[in-house]
């Protein structure tokens, strides 16, 4: 009767073994500040007026007490209303972060913006300051519109994207109608 006892102790401790980055991982995820969200939709709004629809596959929230903040590792598209509640641009990036405290965000990624004129801006970074009501970058950039292709170093406007200026203007070609208007 002990030896059954006693070899079942002994397979128990054999068994019973983890792997220590396995152990780790788990404690990592445990104590983790970072909650995600899939499949997400906000709103934000103005003296109950919607102005802006955000939309992401994934959305990963940082609740670090100094700095929180919310990841988009896999893009956004994001639609603005104006006072209309028509949309008035439409804006997509392969990748967003937005500093809660700071209320600032940063686009990176294929960053392109349509407006309800025609105009399409096009550039791998590009910073929207909540505060101010603004975007801008000092990256290169494109806007294309209806009758003309503009390059340059540089680039400031109203969040709405119809008040836009470049900066370091370096080529401005005619085109043809290059730029159909985008369906929002």
């Amino acid at each position: 009767m002990k030896y059954p006892l006693l070899l079942g102790l002994l397979l128990l401790f054999c068994a019973c073994e983890n792997d220590m980055r396995d152990v780790k991982r788990f404690e990592g995820m445990a104590n983790s500040s970072v909650e995600e969200a899939t499949e997400v939709e906000l709103f934000y709004s103005d003296s109950a007026v919607v102005r802006m629809r955000l939309q992401a596959p994934l959305m990963q929230e940082d609740r670090d007490e100094k700095e929180p903040k919310r990841i988009f590792p896999d893009g956004v598209e994001v639609d603005f209303y104006g006072r209309d509640k028509q949309i008035s641009s439409h804006l997509t990036a392969l990748y967003a972060e937005y500093s809660e405290k700071k209320r600032f965000i940063v686009l990176q990624d294929s960053v392109v913006i349509h407006n309800s004129q025609g105009e399409q801006l096009e550039t791998e970074e590009l910073f929207w300051d909540e505060r101010k009501n603004e975007i801008y970058s000092d990256k290169f950039v494109k806007v294309t519109t209806p009758t003309e292709v503009m390059q340059g170093y540089g680039f400031r406007s109203d969040i709405e994207f119809k008040n836009w200026e470049i900066d370091s203007l370096s080529g401005i070609f005619e085109s043809s109608s290059l730029l159909k208007n985008p369906e929002f």
